[in-house]
């Protein structure tokens, strides 16, 4: 399938038989793209359905098509991935949605922390969801990732969410790679038909503070190093996701 003939439609503008485009989907399938009645594009939906669609309307204030076929979980992986990374200046966690978001991470927790300078509002948040949107559609998946509201670490750590493991980047006397820290983990619980479920803990510039990784620590959150280079923050989330993803992604596909 080709990467520009993919859509983002709600559930909510797809009934059984057609699906509706409007706003920002009807002008780029109409303006950009110059799509006619007739050609075929690819829909997703957010939640899980994809569809094979014909153009049959198109118009000014909205476009229609008849779904000729319908496939569920397209491009998405088995295992469900958080990434609760902190928040790092600018706007460089639009990088991370995006790439993590290529990469398979299924629910995002924008981190606060001692060291993060707390900046992302209402606006930011909204952005992250664009950003998702088209990521979802550029890598070919069905299912729109989770993008929370920000989150201060002890929330997510004294959080009711339950997973199969828990890991935080943050070397200690072990040094022990993230490798080897997650074969460890699937040793421990290979009574488990299938490892579903994990969080990821990335820190600020710096770091967690000492304190941070001993509380993280009494909540079972396991550390591990990313090697001896000091790596920025969002590559750490981009490299920690997609080693995750390589070793826990049961997705035959």
């Amino acid at each position: 399938m080709k990467q520009h003939d993919f859509y983002y439609v709600p559930p909510e503008n797809i009934d059984k038989n057609t699906v509706t485009f409007s706003g920002a989907e009807l002008k780029h399938l109409k303006v950009v793209k110059r799509k006619r009645v007739g050609n075929i594009v690819q829909v997703v939906d957010g939640a899980g359905g994809a569809y094979t669609v014909e153009l049959t309307q198109i118009d000014a204030k909205k476009a229609e098509g008849k779904i000729h076929k319908k496939t569920r979980y397209l491009g998405e992986p088995n295992f469900q991935l958080t990434l609760a990374q902190a928040i790092p200046k600018g706007n460089r966690f639009d990088l991370i949605i995006e790439k993590c978001t290529e990469i398979g991470v299924s629910h995002f927790i924008p981190l606060i922390t001692d060291r993060t300078i707390p900046s992302a509002g209402e606006a930011k948040l909204k952005r992250w969801q664009k950003v998702a949107v088209a990521a979802m559609k550029q890598c070919a998946r069905s299912v729109l990732p989770e993008i929370k509201s920000p989150q201060a670490l002890e929330s997510v750590l004294t959080g009711k969410e339950i997973y199969d493991f828990q890991l935080m980047a943050h070397p200690d006397e072990t040094n022990k790679s993230l490798t080897d820290t997650i074969l460890e983990q699937k040793q421990k619980i290979n009574h488990l038909p299938r490892i579903k479920k994990g969080i990821l803990l990335i820190g600020p510039e710096g770091g967690f503070t000492l304190t941070e990784a001993a509380k993280a620590r009494e909540w079972n959150y396991n550390p591990f190093s990313l090697g001896q280079r000091r790596l920025r923050s969002e590559t750490a989330g981009i490299v920690a996701s997609g080693i995750i993803m390589e070793l826990l992604d049961n997705s035959s596909s």
